[in-house]
């Protein structure tokens, strides 16, 4: 049968694994959202150029509502890029921040794992005795 000391420190071991693990998959998430509401304005820009082209009655307003549409759409495509490349930028920041705080963590369970086995071994030598 395994020690007690040995199942604390593997239970704690394993709490620490998942308190980790959701803080990397929600910057993941925001990134997607990022991506998702790119989609979506440049969608909307296409609907908004194509009603503007359906009022034109000439050819000259037609050229001019087609090249202010491309523009339109030119400019939400940029700024879709732009906050996707934020949002990485801000999700590899993050994730160097929690490996660096991972590895706090990791250093308290070791230690409080060996702080644990040497409780346990005192324990069951003055049991021994």
């Amino acid at each position: 049968m395994p020690a007690p000391g040995h199942i604390a420190a593997a239970v704690t071991v394993l709490l620490a694994a998942m308190a980790s693990a959701p803080a990397a998959h929600a910057d993941r998430w925001e990134v997607r959202r990022e991506v998702r509401e790119g989609i979506r304005e440049v969608e909307r820009e296409k609907r908004e150029a194509r009603r503007e082209l359906r009022r034109c009655e000439t050819r000259e307003c037609a050229r001019r509502e087609i090249r202010e549409g491309y523009r339109e759409v030119e400019r939400e495509r940029r700024e879709a890029r732009r906050e996707v490349r934020r949002e990485i930028r801000e999700d590899r920041w993050d994730d160097r921040y929690d490996r660096d705080r991972d590895d706090d963590v990791l250093k308290g369970v070791v230690i409080g794992a060996a702080v644990v086995g040497v409780a346990a071994a005192i324990s069951s030598s003055k049991n021994d005795d």
